[in-house]
């Protein structure tokens, strides 16, 4: 029986040497691999940060653009008002009427000008 308890134990210290040596090659097999996802990781979020900056500049560029165009139609609206209000002399209004044709108005105004000589 002393002899069995011995196997036993022997059998069993030699087993968890040989799971020892699996798990340590298992463990640095996974280490490795979580390191190279953590280097893709950071160069996703590197990419990610590059392309947050161009889409801002985008929406800067926009935003520009849109308060430029708006600018414009509101001029335009205000140029228009002064050439409707008969109030004003015509020759008054005329810098204001050539203003409007240079900023791309039509339509009515255009009509209301000529018609109201």
């Amino acid at each position: 029986m002393e002899n069995f308890g011995i196997i036993c134990g022997v059998t069993l210290g030699l087993f968890g040497s040989v799971f020892s040596v699996v798990q340590f090659f298992y463990q640095r097999y996974k280490d490795k691999e979580q390191a190279e996802q953590a280097a893709r990781d950071r160069e996703q979020a590197a990419r990610d940060r590059e392309q947050a900056a161009k889409d801002k500049e985008e929406a800067a560029k926009e935003a520009a653009k849109e308060a430029a165009r708006q600018e414009i139609r509101d001029r335009l609206t205000l140029l228009m008002q002064v050439i409707i209000d008969k109030d004003i002399p015509r020759e008054s209004r005329q810098p204001f009427f050539d203003e409007y044709i240079a900023k791309g108005g039509n339509g009515t105004v255009l009509k209301f000008w000529l018609e109201n000589k």
